[in-house]
């Protein structure tokens, strides 16, 4: 659980000791009351109270903060079950040592020899309820824990799908606007006399863009191969739109049939390439983006880097900014995703590692 959710349940914890601890006195004070015994409250009474629920509140310790965080995951309920087990033995042992050697004192205090023999039982009631108290305490720690997991999980399916929403509503406005489009068409335009061919295959490139944008990107997760052919066609519009002499376009995609079995969130690189042409393309001097794209082991390694023609940075948060994508890959994969940003006057990097999520049956 993250800090807050740590924090909620850390303060409900306290709450239910204290509730705990204030039941137990109360219980005390009466059975003083009512047996005429004098002072009803002092100093030893509350040394009991404190010796009684001491093991209870270590076992709860244990159990909290060194086995569940650790052990119940998934593929660790066996070692939970070692790890409790182990713990209800040793709280057994030491409450039954506690028991044995607070009734050797009882028996020192009564006359001898005793007028009867008292029965002896294998496993005495105070035992037996130590026992049941020891299977609630971890019974209650282990419903609390996991019903505010499954809460919490919940608010984050709802934030990642409410996120995704969000993302895939700032994309289009980012990206389909008329003065892109607007472009668009007049280098169309300016292409029919001159290249007639490129011009045709320019409007189909668009259409293509469009289309996934509009239709494919709006699924919980695509292909890797999908993800590739959308980039491959963004930058070929790109490559169109900007003069080959003055802006150097370059990009390094993987390849092959294993593209298809790796699932993706749609669009989780345009935020990247859209702010590096955006903000690191200059019609007056030299202008490069080179991306990279490769499946490095059990991990989808993504990079860009493009010049930097002003100053200060302009790579700040706009449209859904840094700021939203960084919220986006901590919703879907954590700390498993790696987020590094390098700048120097010259050039801006942005490199990306996230886990490969294998597809099992996607249809196109």
């Amino acid at each position: 659980m993250k800090l807050r959710h740590l924090r909620n349940i850390d303060l409900l914890y306290a709450i239910i000791w204290v509730v705990v601890a204030l039941l137990y006195l109360l219980d005390i004070i009466r059975a003083r009351i009512s047996g005429q015994v004098a002072p009803v409250l002092d100093l030893r009474v509350l040394g009991h109270i404190l010796l009684t629920l001491l093991p209870f509140f270590l076992l709860f310790l244990y159990n909290n903060y060194l086995l569940l965080p650790r052990l119940l995951l998934p593929g660790h309920t066996r070692r939970y079950l070692l790890g409790i087990l182990a713990g209800l033995a040793v709280m057994i042992t030491y409450q039954y040592l506690e028991f044995s050697w607070h009734e050797s004192i009882i028996r020192h205090r009564l006359p001898d020899p005793l007028p009867f023999e008292p029965p002896k039982r294998l496993f005495p009631l105070p035992l037996l309820l130590d026992f049941i108290y020891d299977v609630l305490v971890i019974g209650g720690n282990i419903a609390i824990s996991l019903a505010f997991q499954r809460y919490y999980d919940r608010l984050d399916r709802e934030r990642l799908l409410k996120a995704n929403a969000q993302s895939e509503l700032s994309y289009l406005k980012a990206q389909i606007n008329p003065h892109f489009y607007m472009n668009m068409l007049n280098n169309i335009h300016g292409m029919i006399e001159i290249d007639a061919e490129g011009a045709q295959q320019m409007v189909i490139d668009m259409s293509h863009l469009m289309r996934y944008m509009l239709y494919d990107s709006s699924r919980a997760t695509t292909t890797l191969d999908k993800e590739v052919e959308f980039i491959s066609t963004y930058l070929s519009i790109m490559r169109r739109r900007y003069p080959r002499e003055r802006v150097e376009i370059s990009a390094r995609l993987p390849e092959g049939d294993i593209l298809r079995h790796i699932e993706l969130p749609p669009l989780l690189f345009l935020v990247f390439i859209e702010n590096a042409f955006k903000h690191g393309i200059s019609y007056r001097r030299n202008s490069f983006v080179a991306i990279s794209l490769s499946i490095e082991g059990d991990t989808l390694d993504f990079s860009i880097i493009n010049s930097r023609p002003q100053e200060p940075p302009l790579h700040s948060a706009s449209g859904i900014g840094l700021t939203n994508i960084r919220q986006r890959l901590d919703l879907i994969y954590g700390s498993r995703a790696l987020l590094d940003i390098t700048e120097t006057p010259q050039s801006y990097t942005a490199h990306l590692t996230i886990p490969i999520h294998e597809a099992e049956n996607h249809c196109d």
